[in-house]
């Protein structure tokens, strides 16, 4: 059985309509960071966690911005910003 150039074609789009949908997907799911921020509630630490930033320098500066809000109350804990994964859970923590 001869393997003809339309058959090479056939095989190289079956190739390519397998790959778009991977492609589409990395460039959709980049990396994305959600803010966190720690702070005191009376004598017990509370942690607000939140967004979908798409740059890291974005969830930087919700987190400090929020961060500034409780220091002006001296009640700031930390900040810092969760790399996420694709299962929707973290990764790692970023400053």
């Amino acid at each position: 059985m001869a393997f003809g150039i339309t058959d090479w074609i056939s095989d190289m789009r079956h190739k390519l309509f397998l790959l778009i949908p991977l492609l589409l997907s990395a460039c959709i799911f980049d990396d994305r960071y959600a803010a966190e921020v720690g702070y005191f509630e009376g004598e017990d630490i509370r942690w607000e966690v939140w967004g979908d930033f798409e740059t890291l320098e974005d969830c930087q500066d919700a987190a400090i911005t929020r961060y500034n809000f409780y220091a002006a109350d001296k009640r700031a804990q930390s900040w810092s910003c969760l790399k996420k994964n694709s299962d929707g859970g973290y990764e790692s923590r970023h400053r």
